[in-house]
């Protein structure tokens, strides 16, 4: 079962992606962002919480017995994190989503981690639904997604969401990796 974590961002995303995709101006100005940072497979990207770099990203005809449906493929996306926030930090796997094209459909969340005893950390390499990151921890996980077969351009994208001392919610900076299958 998915988090409410994911739900919220789901939310957001869907309010956001129409204009993360139309420039950085539009970004600034409709929904707070004041800094867009775009990169390329092994570039990292440094955020006020950690460093992510996407190693590799790719299509794969399954992933540990999961196979896409008709009319769709599978993009594995292999991530590596490093917190460099000073703390623990909660994290999930939907921090992070999977976009391409111009429309309001055009992105995808990763494809639940398989699991065998209930306890929400994956039986393979996949990402956790959600954990804890120790501080200064370096974690590599992969990142599954499921997409139309016909999609080539992709990125990966991360938006900073907080909650300052005052309990206020907060946005800050979207970090996209931009890279083709």
């Amino acid at each position: 079962m998915r988090s409410a974590h994911r739900y919220i961002c789901a939310g957001l995303a869907a309010l956001t992606l129409g204009t993360a995709l139309t420039g950085c101006s539009g970004i600034s100005l409709l929904n707070g962002i004041s800094k867009q940072t775009e990169g390329e497979l092994g570039d990292t990207m440094s955020n006020m919480f950690f460093d992510f770099t996407v190693n590799s990203a790719g299509t794969v005809d399954s992933y540990d017995g999961y196979t896409p449906s008709d009319g769709n493929q599978l993009i594995l996306c292999n991530i590596t994190l490093k917190n460099t926030f000073e703390e623990a930090l909660p994290m999930y796997d939907s921090d992070f989503q999977l976009q391409w094209g111009d429309g309001d459909e055009d992105y995808a969340w990763s494809v639940d981690p398989l699991e065998e005893d209930g306890s929400g950390m994956p039986t393979n390499d996949q990402m956790p639904l959600e954990w804890s990151m120790d501080d200064g921890a370096v974690e590599t996980y992969d990142l599954l997604f499921e997409v139309p077969a016909d999609v080539t351009n992709f990125s990966i994208v991360y938006l900073e969401q907080y909650t300052d001392e005052d309990g206020n919610d907060g946005q800050g900076d979207l970090y996209t990796v931009y890279f083709t299958v």
